[in-house]
């Protein structure tokens, strides 16, 4: 059998594990939801801090306006990555519980081709993801000609997300314990908005704020956005080669 014919059978088992348990649709829908929900509920928070003299005030001129940026990529980065990396997580710890790993060790199929789709299918869905949330957002324009290699370097995180649950999680009941570790290691994204640098960079070690750092530079006209968005891809493939490894001799 091709390639192409072994993908269009993963592509069945897939559409059936999601009409069995539609967290894929529900996660994806979830990151749509709160991108649309940004949209409007972030500038009428910002006027009720500012009619209530909260943000700014008397000792800052610091509006809630002023971290748009921090949300736009905390969403339309970092949750549209997320949200598939998870669902897919999920799917990959159910085909270990079915022993589905253990059989394709053995079929003709060739491990590395179903493992390179496990990688391809959330990497697509988070750049698609991004290229739609954070133009949905708002609040935060960047030209596609930046946006594009910053999702793209974002992106990875869905597949790393991905291939760490199916390594490290022996059943659901792990997995969803490990995804709340995935939660707290967003905010550091959220967190190194307030670092100042040089110190924000030590928090580099995590790509996905890699990623946004390069949106934010982007947006604010350095010329070195494209080395730092660079770099969180690199970091990301890494990571994902150690997953990779880890999870081909569980």
């Amino acid at each position: 059998m091709s390639t192409a014919t072994w993908v269009k059978t993963f592509a069945k088992n897939d559409v059936r594990l999601v009409l069995r348990d539609r967290m894929v649709l529900m996660l994806l829908g979830m990151a749509l939801a709160i991108g649309v929900a940004a949209r409007f509920v972030l500038p009428l928070i910002d006027a009720s801090l500012a009619a209530n003299g909260v943000l700014p005030n008397e000792r800052t001129d610091l509006r809630f306006s002023d971290t748009y940026e921090m949300f736009v990529a905390f969403v339309g980065l970092w949750q549209a990555a997320l949200m598939p990396g998870t669902a897919f997580g999920f799917i990959l710890i159910e085909e270990k519980e079915d022993d589905t790993l253990t059989a394709l060790r053995v079929c003709p199929a060739p491990f590395s081709t179903f493992l390179a789709y496990r990688i391809a299918i959330p990497a697509a869905l988070g750049f698609v993801l991004a290229l739609i949330l954070v133009p949905l957002i708002g609040h935060a324009e960047i030209a596609w000609a930046k946006l594009l290699p910053i999702a793209a370097a974002s992106a990875l995180a869905a597949p790393l997300t991905t291939l760490l649950l199916g390594a490290f999680a022996n059943d659901k009941v792990q997995g969803l314990a490990f995804t709340k570790f995935g939660g707290v290691a967003g905010l550091t994204i959220l967190a190194g908005w307030f670092v100042p640098e040089p110190w924000q960079w030590l928090l580099g070690a995590f790509p996905p704020f890699l990623a946004c750092k390069a949106f934010w530079m982007a947006r604010a006209g350095a010329d070195l956005w494209w080395l730092v968005a660079l770099v969180a891809f690199v970091g990301h493939a890494g990571l994902i080669a150690f997953a990779l490894r880890r999870l081909r001799f569980r």
